[in-house]
């Protein structure tokens, strides 16, 4: 009974935060999509357009939630095209849930040549390989999510698709995508709701609980103990772990260590809970 209390109220407190978002200005979709860094890529405008949730999903446009625009840019050199289309979600929640879905979709897709989860980019991210089509285009796909945002940069080749050309488009994507920190700071507000909610029906459950063991004890003339729970708080980290939560305001990791955190041995690095990051310079 609790613990659907608990739950509920969480997802009340989540809900709330992020319908209370204000509006912000934001950057164009198109303008997100940065060129591409080396090699004699030519950009082809007939392959260069906005795009709607009908044009990329067709007839499941429907089910796909959350989605605001996306925008898709094009360039080619002899036998060779590289593309990259960024789709714009309404929050970080539907983009992750976008990506899920395509992921899963994925991984069960037989004609595929390769599939590979690629860990530590992004949000989540995975790579496939498609053998020769009809014009005799082999593919290699790279699809991840940051923030509001699902990126998908394909490199098509007559030969073997340059994978260096790919991932350095990726990275580059990645690099341009901005970081949603208004959801982030509303998700935190949420989150510290839920926690005042907890502890609130945590006390009163404690209150009860005292007062029945104080009737027992009395009443029995036997003297019991409870234990103690556990001190301390886990570290908050937003999705793409490159921000953490101080209890009012997100935080770069980056630049700041969060206190009371575990340091490496000489002093480097410092644990988040998952990996080791190197530290920011003194």
């Amino acid at each position: 009974m609790f613990g659907r209390l608990i739950a509920a109220s969480a997802l009340f407190a989540v809900a709330l935060a992020v319908l209370s978002l204000p509006a912000l200005a934001e950057t164009a979709t198109s303008d997100l999509i940065p060129e591409p860094s080396a090699g004699s890529w030519v950009a082809y405008a007939d392959g260069t357009h906005a795009e709607t949730a009908q044009d990329i999903y067709g007839s499941q446009a429907g089910s796909v939630k959350g989605f605001r625009d996306a925008y898709k840019k094009t360039w080619i050199q002899p036998d060779q095209t590289l593309i990259d289309r960024l789709e714009h979600f309404s929050s970080a929640l539907w983009a992750a849930f976008r990506f899920g879905g395509s992921e899963g979709a994925a991984k069960k897709n037989k004609s595929h040549t390769t599939y590979a989860t690629v860990p530590g980019f992004g949000s989540g991210a995975y790579e496939v390989t498609n053998p020769p089509d009809s014009l005799g285009f082999r593919q290699d796909i790279f699809v991840f999510t940051s923030g509001d945002y699902v990126a998908l940069i394909i490199v098509a080749a007559k030969d073997i698709p340059d994978h260096s050309a790919l991932m350095d488009q990726a990275q580059r994507q990645l690099g341009r995508i901005p970081v949603p920190v208004n959801e982030y700071n509303a998700f935190g507000s949420g989150f510290l709701t839920t926690l005042a909610i907890v502890v609130a029906v945590i006390g009163t459950a404690a209150v009860a609980a005292a007062a029945i063991v104080l009737f027992v004890v009395v009443r029995g003339r036997r003297s019991r103990s409870t234990p103690a729970p556990p001190a301390g708080r886990a570290l908050t980290l937003s999705p793409d772990h490159r921000y953490w939560w101080d209890g009012q305001v997100w935080q770069d990791a980056s630049a700041r260590i969060p206190p009371g955190v575990s340091m490496s041995p000489d002093g480097t690095h410092w644990w988040d809970g998952v990996a080791w990051r190197p530290a920011p310079p003194t």
